[in-house]
């Protein structure tokens, strides 16, 4: 009599790769062998399945897919502190000079034990080299660290827009981004291809003329990141009556 157990103990063995055939045209043991292959497939796909979206190689593509996108417009550790800004200065042993601190109007950080410091104008690794020179009398090879809490920085949106004034600047901010941060067009009014942005520079006035239009249509796949303190201005059309 035959018995399936008998046939998966010996379903290696010659006799049962070609053997005799059922009315199917299988023999009971190639049968068997189908089935336990069958399960091995699903078994690895519902394993393959069950592997987090978010897996190191996904989020390493991802990464990567993005950079080039932002390489050479925007970097945090390059953009300079400035009035208003909150950081954060915390020491990894000397934990009593761990302070939260509000940049000034005059630019600078009122410390213990050291003083004014001047902050503004600096990037965070500029004025982090500069406190871990300063602290070294008192911590000193203590590992001081410095943390961007909040960005007192602002930009300044008017003209024909819904809602004119001052937007947050707390991330890097294109022309159209402020704009619509500012609730957007005025789609009866505004003239998208002379909008203006204006910035102060080594002193001076300067104005830059985004066509914001051109950006629109697709015609145009040059980001405009704003600085701290921009003014954009959106006109009004003319009309000819």
């Amino acid at each position: 009599m035959w018995r399936p157990g008998n046939d998966l103990m010996h379903m290696n063995s010659k006799a049962n790769k070609v053997g005799s055939t059922t009315m199917t045209g299988r023999t009971p043991s190639v049968f068997y062998w189908n089935l336990a292959l069958l399960v091995s497939v699903i078994t690895a796909l519902a394993g393959a399945g069950c592997r987090s979206p978010h897996s190191s190689s996904m989020d390493d593509w991802f990464d990567s897919a993005a950079l080039p996108a932002m390489s050479g417009t925007m970097n945090y550790s390059t953009n300079a502190l400035h009035e208003g800004d909150v950081v954060g200065i915390t020491f990894q042993y000397s934990t009593n000079f761990n302070t939260v601190q509000k940049i000034a109007l005059d630019g600078t950080l009122n410390l213990d034990m050291v003083g004014p410091v001047k902050a503004s104008g600096k990037t965070l690794m500029e004025l982090q080299e500069n406190l871990t020179r300063i602290y070294k009398p008192q911590v000193k090879d203590d590992v001081l660290t410095i943390k961007l809490i909040t960005s007192g920085a602002s930009i300044y949106v008017s003209g024909a827009v819904l809602r004119p004034g001052t937007v947050e600047m707390n991330r890097p901010l294109t022309v159209i981004e402020a704009v619509m941060g500012a609730g957007g067009f005025d789609n009866s009014r505004a003239k998208l291809s002379g909008v203006s942005v204006l910035r102060i520079e080594n002193g001076q006035q300067k104005t830059y003329h985004v066509n914001l239009k051109r950006l629109l249509d697709g015609k145009d796949e040059s980001p405009f990141y704003l600085k701290p303190f921009d003014i954009v201005y959106v006109p009004a059309k003319t009309f000819n009556y």
